[in-house]
């Protein structure tokens, strides 16, 4: 192959991973606290050691090296509910259990299961600071959830919301639209996961996606735009090489 193809198609692979990048994205702009997703680009150099002059012994392609999460807050949504929780600030979790061991949310559109236990959207139990499933029962009465994650009724404080953070929240693994997880050597390791003492809980709330989804538009149209410019290069290129061929046929004949 010639250089320009090995180029376009670097960049052909680049603009795919980005395409379905974008496409998570939008098709999670109305996910409770999901986050946006970004990608990291940088130029690799490969040699070309049959390169007739130096200056063409380097090819500069491009290539896709990493993942990262758009960790802002995202629009808090008011639903007046008094099980919907919000986060206010970046970066904290809810912790819940799972088959899978304890993993994170920050969609907290908390509901209550038949048996008056604090269950997510999936239907995971919501932990509480002691690392136990939250219940309510019909003498309960009003529900209040305080800013420090506090679980209060009508006959005293019931509970309070594990919330946590990390040192390092983009090396947490998404496991679904909402939930994240830790990766650990060791299962018995511990996760690494950092109470939070005053988490400013809103309750009543939701927080909304942070994906700009005319912003993901606009990306969306710019990244197939480039595609089809590429791949009318390859197509040209793919053209010369064949008429450079026919040429030199016709002048060995």
């Amino acid at each position: 192959m010639e250089n320009v193809t090995y180029i376009a198609l670097s960049r052909q692979k680049t603009l795919r991973s980005m395409m379905n990048n974008i496409s998570q994205n939008l098709a999670n702009m109305n996910t409770t606290g999901y986050k946006e997703e970004k990608m990291m680009f940088t130029d690799w150099v490969a040699k070309n050691k049959d390169a007739p002059f130096r200056g063409e012994r380097e090819i500069s392609l491009v290539q896709d090296i990493a993942q990262f999460r758009d960790t802002r807050v995202g629009n808090i949504e008011h639903t007046e509910r008094p099980l919907d929780v919000a986060l206010s600030q970046p970066n904290m979790f809810f912790a819940v259990e799972t088959p899978s061991g304890t993993q994170y949310t920050r969609n907290g559109n908390f509901s209550l299961d038949p048996g008056g236990q604090l269950i997510t959207n999936e239907g995971y139990p919501v932990l509480s600071d002691a690392d136990q499933p939250i219940f309510f029962n019909e003498a309960d009465g009003q529900i209040e959830i305080k800013g420090d994650g506090a679980v209060t009724t009508d006959i005293g404080q019931i509970g309070k919301l594990k919330v946590v953070t990390f040192d390092n929240v983009q090396a947490m693994n998404t496991t679904g639209s909402s939930l994240y997880s830790v990766v650990k050597e060791n299962p018995n390791d511990p996760d690494g996961a950092q109470p939070v003492e005053n988490p400013g809980v809103v309750q009543g709330a939701l927080e909304k996606s942070n994906v700009n989804p005319i912003s993901s538009m606009t990306q969306m149209i710019d990244v197939l735009r480039t595609y089809q410019s590429v791949t009318r290069s390859l197509e040209s290129e793919n053209e010369r090489q064949r008429n450079m061929i026919n040429k030199l046929g016709d002048v060995r004949a």
